[in-house]
C-alpha cells in the first residue's frame, strides 16, 4: 500500500484532489489509520480512479459520476462516450488534442485492467553520475519544453558532444502536481566528477547550468515511456504495481532520462525511462 503523497505520484494525480474525492465520498482510500489519520492506497485502485478521471474529462459532473459508478459501468460504454468526446476535442484548439491523449492513455489502462508484463519494469542500479543541470520551478509544459529546447541547443555549442550522456531530469516535491514543476534538467556527463565539476553553460535567458554530482541509487525500479507525457500515468502505473507486489517503497526523488528526448511538434516520437529509488520493506 502507498501513502498518499506516494500514491499521487504513481497516479499522476495531485493528492489534493484525492483528499477531495475521499472527502465526498468518491474515491476513498483502502485504509485509513485512525491514530495518525494516514490514508493508505492500493495500486489496484488505479482502475477505479481512471474511470473516474474519464468521465471527469468527458465533462460529467461529480454527482452524475457517482451515480454511474454505483450503476458499474463497463468500460465498452465509456469508450463509446469518449469516443463522442474525441471528435469534439478534434475540432478545438490544440492545447484540447493533448487533454484527448491523455484521456485515451486512462481508458487503454481501463480495458487492460491495470495488467502489465513482469518485463515492463526492470530492477537496476545507478552508479554516481555528474549531471550538467538547471534546477527551476516549470508552470506549465509549454514553458517546460520551450526550456528543454533551450539547454539543449545551448549545451549542444558549449560542450564537445563526446563529453555528453543522455538528456535527464530529476523532479523534486513530495507530491505530483499539474503545472509549477520543480525540475532539475540537463545532461548527464562521460567524464569523471573530478573533471566535470568546473563546466558550466550559459543560457539565452542569461541563467547559467552547472554540474552537480547525482548520487549513486542502490536499487532503483525503473520503465520506459513511450510518446509524450500524457501517456506517462501507464509507466508509473506499472512501476507502482511492481512495487507493490514485491514489497518494496519508494526513497528519494524520481528521475527520467530521455532515450529519445523531446523535439518541437514531436512529442509523441519520445522515450523515455523512469527512474525511482526504492528499497525492500522489512519483514
Amino acid at each position: 500500500m502507498f501513502r498518499i503523497g506516494e500514491f499521487s505520484k504513481i497516479a499522476q494525480v495531485p493528492a489534493s484532489l484525492l483528499r477531495y474525492y475521499n472527502d465526498i465520498g468518491l474515491f476513498v482510500p483502502i485504509r485509513s489509520d485512525r491514530n495518525t489519520s494516514y490514508r493508505y492506497y492500493s495500486i489496484e485502485q488505479i482502475i477505479q480512479l481512471n474511470r473516474i478521471l474519464a468521465l471527469k474529462d468527458l465533462g460529467l459532473s461529480l454527482e452524475q459520476i457517482k451515480r454511474m459508478l454505483e450503476d458499474n459501468i463497463s468500460a465498452e460504454e465509456i469508450r463509446g462516450m469518449l469516443t463522442l468526446k474525441k471528435v469534439q476535442i478534434e475540432q478545438s484548439i490544440q492545447a484540447e488534442a493533448a487533454r484527448l491523449r491523455a484521456v485515451e492513455s486512462r481508458l487503454q489502462q481501463i480495458e487492460h485492467k491495470g495488467e502489465f508484463q513482469n518485463d515492463d519494469v526492470v530492477l537496476k542500479s545507478l552508479p554516481a553520475t555528474p549531471f550538467l543541470s538547471l534546477r527551476q520551478v516549470y508552470p506549465d509544459l509549454a514553458q517546460t519544453l520551450a526550456a528543454i529546447s533551450e539547454i539543449g541547443k545551448a549545451v549542444s555549442k558549449q560542450i564537445k558532444a563526446k563529453s555528453l550522456d543522455r538528456f535527464a531530469a530529476v523532479i523534486y516535491g513530495e507530491l505530483y502536481q499539474e503545472r509549477d514543476w520543480d525540475l532539475d534538467f540537463g545532461f548527464l556527463l562521460n567524464q569523471p566528477m573530478d573533471i566535470a565539476r568546473d563546466i558550466t553553460v550559459t543560457l539565452s535567458s542569461g541563467l547559467s547550468m552547472s554540474v552537480q554530482e547525482l548520487p549513486p541509487v542502490a536499487t532503483a525500479v525503473t520503465a520506459v515511456r513511450f510518446g509524450g507525457p500524457e501517456n506517462g500515468h501507464l509507466s508509473y502505473t506499472a512501476i507502482g504495481k511492481w512495487v507493490e507486489a514485491n514489497q518494496y517503497r519508494l526513497v528519494g526523488p524520481g528521475r527520467e532520462v530521455f532515450i529519445v528526448p523531446p523535439k518541437a511538434g514531436h512529442e509523441s516520437e519520445m522515450v523515455v525511462e523512469i527512474q525511482f529509488p526504492v528499497e525492500a520493506i522489512a519483514r
